[in-house]
């Protein structure tokens, strides 16, 4: 009995790491760290996440403790979190010196704009979770894809504009150089339109109408706020353009495109192929 009893110990010495993972209570704040709780297989370990984490769709199931910009010390707490993943992008700034002075282990994820930040995300969560190896197998899936984009080349004959957002009849929110969407129209070869301003700025007609591009570039929830297609070309000097005389409009995912996560490449070489679609 007592050999039998030893070996009883032992067993269940093996599965406790497995248990306490599995009722580890993880609160995600953050589209993209959500995102990749999921990609490693961990979704099931969230108890709550921020109104930004809407992929995959199962995260909407989640309760949700507000905005990541506007997030409440005492909502967070409420949950009774093990463990908090936490974008460098959160505010109020001082949340996760708040956090741990509560008590609970907060693991900060860099809010990077680019494709390089998207493996430092990935490696973040990754440890975070101990989930090593399956952030080295996530990596390895997207490799091929960033593989893909560098090889690309440009293409000079399509300039194109990204509008951010657009709030009633005032100037549309262009991106600019150095902005995010700036750096993926670039990745997947397409000349941007808008020079001469840094980052996303408004944009008045007269200055659209001057940039001449042949393609709009929008998200869907841009889409989706400005009342479908038709409307698009409303907006205030865009019918003056290459890109409303022929109605090439190409759609991003919000989330997807601009949230730098493991679906960001592959959305990437989908704008590129759409690009294409429309060169022919």
């Amino acid at each position: 009995m007592t050999q039998l009893f030893a070996w009883l110990l032992a067993g269940l010495a093996l599965l406790l790491p497995l248990t306490g993972f599995a009722e580890q209570r993880v609160i995600s704040l953050g589209g993209d760290v959500t995102e990749i709780v999921y990609a490693l297989g961990a979704g099931d370990r969230l108890i709550a996440r921020d109104t930004t984490s809407i992929f995959p769709e199962v995260a909407n199931n989640l309760p949700d403790v507000g905005y990541l910009r506007q997030l409440s010390l005492e909502g967070i707490l409420s949950f009774k979190p093990d463990l908090v993943l936490l974008s460098d992008a959160a505010r109020p700034a001082p949340l996760a010196e708040r956090l741990e002075a509560a008590g609970i282990k907060v693991a900060r994820i860099p809010y990077e704009q680019n494709l390089a930040g998207v493996e430092l995300k990935i490696k973040a969560v990754a440890k975070a979770l101990e989930l090593d190896k399956e952030g080295k197998k996530l990596l390895v899936s997207l490799a091929a894809q960033h593989q893909q984009l560098a090889q690309l080349k440009t293409l000079p004959h399509l300039s194109g504009i990204f509008i951010l957002s657009h709030a009633g009849m005032g100037a549309p929110m262009v991106a600019g150089d150095g902005s995010s969407a700036d750096s993926l129209m670039q990745l997947a070869g397409l000349n941007n339109a808008i020079q001469g301003i840094k980052g996303y700025k408004p944009m008045s007609a007269e200055g659209i109408i001057a940039a001449q591009p042949n393609t709009l570039i929008l998200t869907e929830a841009g889409l989706t706020a400005l009342g479908g297609e038709e409307k698009v070309w409303q907006l205030p000097g865009l019918q003056q353009t290459p890109a409303a005389a022929h109605k090439q409009l190409v759609v991003v995912n919000d989330l997807a495109f601009l949230g730098f996560g493991p679906r960001t490449a592959q959305s990437v070489l989908d704008l590129r192929t759409a690009m294409e679609q429309l060169a022919q």
